[in-house]
C-alpha cells in the first residue's frame, strides 16, 4: 500500500465531500416555490451524506499518519433546479473518479480496498439516481414550456 499517495487521494476525497456538504446545503436553502417543497429534503440529506463521508475519510487520513484537509472544493452556486441537479451529478461523478483513483493505491490492503469499493458503489448509485431526477425535471420543464407556448398562441 502506498500510504503517501493514498493519503493524498483521500484528502482529495475529503475536500470534495466538504465542498459537496456546502453545495448541497446551499441548494437546500436557496430553493423557492414548488422546487423547494419537492427538493429541499433531497439536498439536505445529500449534505448530511457528504458530511459523513468527509468525516469517515478524514479519520482514515489520520489513521494512515496524515493530516486531513479542511479546504473544501469550490461550490457551484445556482438557484435553478436543473443546474443544481447537473452540478450535483458532476459532483457525484467526480467522487466516483476520486475514490477509484484512491483504490489504485491500496490494492494489497483488503480493508481499504473494500471500503473504497463500497464507497464507489454508493457514489455510482447516487449518479444513477440523479440522472433519473435530472431527466424527469428536464422533461417537466420542456412540457411546461410547451404548454406556455400553446397558451400564448
Amino acid at each position: 500500500m502506498d500510504k503517501p499517495k493514498l493519503i493524498e487521494k483521500l484528502n482529495e476525497a475529503v475536500s470534495l465531500e466538504l465542498g459537496g456538504l456546502l453545495q448541497y446545503n446551499q441548494y437546500s436553502h436557496v430553493l423557492m416555490g414548488e422546487a423547494r417543497r419537492v427538493w429541499q429534503e433531497f439536498f439536505e440529506e445529500s449534505a448530511d451524506e457528504s458530511f459523513q463521508h468527509a468525516k469517515k475519510f478524514a479519520a482514515k487520513v489520520v489513521s494512515l499518519g496524515g493530516t486531513p484537509t479542511v479546504e473544501p472544493e469550490a461550490v457551484r452556486q445556482t438557484t435553478d433546479i436543473v443546474e443544481m441537479l447537473q452540478f450535483s451529478l458532476e459532483h457525484e461523478r467526480k467522487a466516483v473518479q476520486t475514490y477509484t483513483a484512491a483504490l489504485a493505491f491500496c490494492e494489497d490492503n483488503a480493508g481499504y480496498r473494500n471500503l473504497l469499493e463500497d464507497q464507489i458503489e454508493s457514489e455510482q448509485d447516487d449518479c444513477e439516481e440523479i440522472e433519473k431526477y435530472l431527466n424527469q425535471v428536464k422533461k417537466t420543464v420542456a412540457e411546461s414550456h410547451g404548454k406556455r407556448a400553446t397558451k400564448s398562441a
